[in-house]
Formats: C-alpha cells, sequence, structure tokens
C-alpha cells in the first residue's frame, strides 16, 4: 500500500483477499461438521490504530473517526454496523470494520493529530468463524489458551494455534480467530485433522 503525504494516515483503499479460498468447500467451509462449522468472514477490512501519551486525545480521536470506546486491556468493543476495535497492546489497537465503513472514514482519516497513526492491514490477516458447541473441542486439540474458562464474551487474546501466531476473541456464542496469510494452510490443516478426530 502507497503511504499518503501524511505520514499518520495510510491508503484506505478496501484490500479484501481471501485467504482460505482454494482450502473451503463448495458452499465455503473449512470444516462443516455435526457440532461444528468454520467459514472465513469476507469483506473485512483490517486498520492498526497506533494511539498517543495523550489518552483524552486517544479517546476523542477513536469517537470521532470509528465512533466507539478503546476497550481495555484484552478485551474488545462492538460499535455500529459490526464495527469492532479490540486491545493488543496499551498504545495499538486493531479495528475490524467492512470495505464500505473504511470508504466513509477515509477523509477522516487524512488529518490525525501528531502521535496517533493509522495502517491499513487489511491484506495480511484472514477471519476465521467457528459456530457449535464442539468449536473448544476443535480448537482446543492445538491452542493452550483456556477457551471454555477464560475467554468470555468480548475478551480478545493473542495467542497460538499449534506454531501459528493468532488473535482470538468471542462475540456471543461464536469464536473468531485471526491469521496471517502465511500461515493460514498451515491452520486449515490443523483444523481439519482436528475435525476428524472430534
Amino acid at each position: 500500500m502507497a503511504m499518503s503525504k501524511n505520514s499518520s494516515h495510510e491508503n484506505m483503499e478496501p484490500e479484501f483477499r481471501s485467504t482460505f479460498n482454494t482450502l473451503i468447500d463448495e458452499e465455503g467451509f473449512l470444516v462443516n461438521q455435526e457440532g461444528v462449522s468454520c467459514q472465513e468472514v469476507i469483506d473485512q477490512s483490517l486498520l492498526i490504530l497506533r494511539t498517543s501519551k495523550d489518552s483524552k486525545m486517544n479517546i476523542k480521536v477513536a469517537k470521532d473517526i470509528f465512533n466507539i470506546e478503546l476497550p481495555g486491556p484484552l478485551l474488545a468493543t462492538f460499535g455500529d454496523s459490526d464495527l469492532k476495535c479490540f486491545w493488543v497492546s496499551p498504545d495499538e489497537f486493531w479495528i475490524s470494520l467492512s470495505a464500505q465503513q473504511m470508504l466513509e472514514i477515509e477523509e477522516k482519516t487524512n488529518k490525525l493529530p501528531l502521535g496517533i497513526s493509522i495502517t491499513n492491514n487489511s491484506a495480511a490477516y484472514g477471519t476465521l468463524e467457528f459456530r457449535g458447541d464442539k468449536t473448544t473441542d476443535l480448537l482446543s486439540r492445538w491452542m493452550s489458551y483456556d477457551l471454555e474458562g477464560s475467554l468470555q464474551d468480548g475478551k480478545a487474546v493473542s495467542t497460538t494455534f499449534g506454531q501459528a501466531p493468532v488473535f482470538v476473541y468471542r462475540e456471543k456464542k461464536n469464536i473468531f480467530m485471526m491469521i496471517r496469510h502465511s500461515f493460514s494452510h498451515y491452520v486449515a490443516g490443523l483444523l481439519k485433522d482436528s475435525a476428524k478426530r472430534i
């Protein structure tokens, strides 16, 4: 992606790349069996918001641009039209939003305060959505994080799936996992193998 003249703002052109396109069935599922299904979330963009030391300004920017509150550590906040904000570190937040929302906020991101930056990282990650009461059985074979006891609704954490770094969060009953494109085939292989064993 080309950088604009303002180094704190990157081109907000929506870009969705399927991570799992060659691995899914004709109905779009990576796994689809009794008790658990897994499919890629499409038409989602990912922005990286890096904040300043001025917490009041950070709160204002999040509200003005995304109409969302910044979450606390290991949490997520949910905004209008399925927009989500995840705490990654004290000065880094991930914003998941639709391609249409990306276009709507582009002008607002042209004039960011000093010390705040937004980077379009949409092309780097894919997101899988897991549904069903056997989701934890499927994921816990390769994930040490306690999904059942610790991943409550609205919580978001960085962990590993096998050897792959992943970012997981729960929204209501469903679990979502964000994966770098470079690990997509590796993660898909583990999921398909695990699905045969539950």
